[in-house]
């Protein structure tokens, strides 16, 4: 497949944002039980809860790995030329709309929409990525909110 790198790239980042919505579950877990309804609560030895720090620090971890990779994939995919590699680059990692995309380029933008759609026909997975991108979003912005939202109160729900 010509555009694999663009399928791991976004499988990649579809880990990240998985992790890091774990990760911030898991925190607001930790959260009730050191500080919250569930502080009272005698653990159990080997119950998930009394595992929570260490499941964190791993999360952690597994987050920080993955963005290393996902930087060294970046250094390579900016190596990459052509038309349409620049096209998919700009659109599907950057994230810039088609017309900045042809003023970037140097095309017009009625050329670019049009190389556009040719490369989308070629590539199913696009679609795929489409329909879940909004997903992605509201993931990261539910992380947002819960953690601009700890800051304020030691006490957060999961509900």
């Amino acid at each position: 497949m010509r555009f694999q790198w663009l399928k791991d790239y976004q499988d990649l980042d579809n880990q990240i944002v998985y992790l890091k919505w774990n990760l911030n579950k898991s925190k607001l877990e930790l959260n009730r039980w050191v500080y919250g309804d569930l502080s009272d609560v005698r653990l159990e030895k080997n119950s998930r809860a009394s595992s929570l720090e260490e499941n964190i620090a791993k999360i952690e971890q597994e987050i920080e790995l993955l963005e290393e990779q996902r930087s060294e994939m970046l250094v390579i995919i900016s190596s990459f030329k052509g038309i349409e590699t620049d096209i998919v680059r700009m659109k599907y990692i950057e994230g810039l709309k088609l017309e900045d995309i042809a003023e970037e380029i140097g095309y017009s933008a009625s050329y670019t929409r049009k190389k556009h759609a040719e490369i989308r026909g070629k590539l199913d997975f696009l679609d795929d990525y489409e329909a879940t991108s909004i997903e992605k979003q509201n993931k990261l912005s539910e992380i947002d909110y819960c953690n601009r939202d700890r800051n304020k109160d030691k006490q957060i729900s999961l509900f």
